[in-house]
């Protein structure tokens, strides 16, 4: 329906019998207005109330609605293993499995000196990221998929995907391990460092395995 155009149509018949005379008749006015909307071919049924409907964004509003359902501030707790398939798992039962890969973790994270290094990270309600590894700060946007649980990081236009899972005051975010690989080479500062051969067991196919961080909700 072209209810701009009616409603200027409208706007310039009153203007104009308004300059003719004050206390002109308006049943004029009227027969004018009836005659502009049987004639228009465009409209069955004009609604004056229409015009001034605002639309919602939806896809915003499910944007950050999923943002607030991941926002906060976390520092690290622990490593953390998810394990979806059952290659690797099936060799040794998942419990153990999982319980070796995490011990292996634990102890490359504290060559690493990862607590001390790695301040924060905060995810703001309204789609930005930040953190701060060894005292200078990076900055980015994300997106949060609830339905996949999956949290994208977007820094300088590249995107990192991430498994995200949030219970609480506890956030679980894991990484295929070529890109905790990289992530742990710009947490740790060291690019050549001998300490980072304690990580040479991720460099194993683990096709079924992702691995990160236990977060908890900085206080």
């Amino acid at each position: 329906m072209n209810y701009q155009a009616i409603l200027i149509s409208l706007i310039a018949i009153c203007s104009s019998q308004a300059i003719v005379a004050q206390d002109a008749d308006t049943t004029s006015v009227s027969n004018q207005v009836q005659k502009l909307v049987a004639e228009s071919d465009t409209i069955a049924y004009f609604d004056p109330e229409q015009l001034f409907i605002v639309e919602e964004d939806t896809t915003e509003i499910a944007r950050l609605k999923a943002c607030k359902m991941v926002a906060g501030q976390w520092v690290y707790s622990k490593p953390y293993v998810h394990a979806d398939g059952s290659s690797f798992i099936g060799k040794l039962g998942k419990p153990i499995a999982k319980s070796k890969l995490k011990k292996n973790l634990d102890k490359a994270y504290k060559k690493l000196k990862l607590k001390s290094r790695w301040n924060s990270m905060t995810l703001t309600d309204d789609g930005a990221w930040e953190m701060r590894v060894l005292g200078l700060p990076l900055k980015g946007r994300y997106t949060y998929e609830p339905s996949y649980e999956r949290l994208t990081l977007k820094w300088n236009g590249i995107p990192l995907k991430s498994h995200v899972h949030r219970d609480g005051k506890k956030l679980y975010i894991a990484f295929d391990t070529d890109r905790l690989l990289m992530i742990l080479h710009l947490l740790s500062g060291l690019s050549h460092s001998q300490t980072l051969k304690s990580l040479s067991f991720l460099s194993q196919n683990f096709s079924d395995v992702m691995v990160g961080f236990e977060m908890k909700a900085e206080k």
